[in-house]
């Protein structure tokens, strides 16, 4: 047995040897990785030396944070290995989507020649014509609301977690695995919440749930935009390190979709090379920061509701 037990140490430490020869293992991702579990800890931990106001945004920030490393790790970073990429994202810190699911889903919204599309983009925001016509009046308001920045951050975790929830009523089995995963994966997250650090969930709730899915879709809001031809739907938004580092530089989202293959520490030269400003000054839009993107539309919609593309009915 012991003899068994060296030969299988001595393969797992060559497979290690193996992996580090190759270059494969990308330094700048698992350091954020150790960065990102180990702020966590150490928010959660000490949660009663903060202020509340100071503790809700550091949880926000984790949790976002998070929500950006999962993203990385569903595009193969930092490891070849699929495995072991899923195993640093599946604990579910911001208590949201199941890892599993967003991983086929994100995927899918990478077939660019359907960008936007609300039938077959997965993270589209627009609505089919079909689908604004059943809405209602009350759902109508939601949706304008939604299509600013301020109504994006007041309410469209609360929209966007039930947009996802009602598609779970499909007997999938692949759906229901990552479910049952994601509950597991909640389950860990509230015994050390409860149990290790002794923090109201109403807390957590909050801060790492819902405060930190607001500030994770201020990427989103304003990443993606239909227009017509050859142009890209993609946008850039130069923003500084701080939001940079929170979402990894997929505010260079243009670049992102042009080289989704490429780790986030890369795209900043990737996008200079790839002359990403320009492509999306002519196309989905370049923004100097999260800034205008507040001034422009904190209170105004950021577009249409309705897909441009889609036939148009009577509202």
């Amino acid at each position: 047995m012991r003899a068994h037990d060296d030969a299988s140490r001595r393969r797992r430490v060559r497979a290690v040897r193996r992996l580090l020869r190759t270059g494969r293992v990308e330094w700048p991702t698992l350091a954020v990785t150790g960065a990102t579990y180990g702020g966590w800890a150490a928010v959660t931990v000490g949660w009663r030396h903060l202020p509340t106001a100071g503790l809700l945004a550091a949880l926000a920030v984790m949790t976002a944070w998070h929500t950006s490393l999962q993203h990385e790790l569903i595009h193969g970073h930092p490891f070849r290995r699929r495995s072991w990429n899923h195993a640093l994202g599946w604990l579910p810190l911001s208590l949201w989507i199941p890892y599993g699911d967003y991983l086929d889903l994100h995927l899918a919204h990478h077939h660019d020649d359907r960008l936007t599309d609300p039938v077959d983009d997965p993270e589209s925001w627009y609505l089919t014509a079909e689908g604004w016509a059943a809405v209602g009046r009350a759902g109508r308001l939601v949706v304008h609301i939604n299509r600013t920045l301020a109504g994006r951050l007041a309410i469209g975790p609360a929209v966007s977690a039930l947009a996802y929830w009602r598609t779970l009523t499909a007997r999938d089995r692949r759906r229901r695995r990552h479910l049952c995963h994601h509950l597991a994966g909640v389950a860990v997250v509230l015994a050390w919440l409860v149990g290790v650090c002794g923090m109201p969930l109403w807390l957590y709730a909050l801060g790492g749930a819902y405060l930190g899915r607001s500030l994770g879709l201020v990427r989103s809001f304003a990443e993606h935009r239909w227009v017509p031809g050859p142009s890209t739907r993609s946008a850039v938004v130069r923003a500084g390190r701080f939001w940079s580092l929170l979402f990894l530089n997929n505010n260079l989202h243009h670049t992102h979709h042009a080289r989704p293959g490429a780790p986030w520490y890369r795209l900043p030269v990737l996008a200079h090379a790839l002359g990403s400003d320009a492509a999306a000054a002519a196309g989905a839009g370049c923004y100097t920061g999260y800034g205008e993107v507040a001034r422009r539309y904190l209170v105004r919609p950021v577009g249409p509701v309705v897909h441009p593309a889609a036939v148009e009915v009577e509202v």
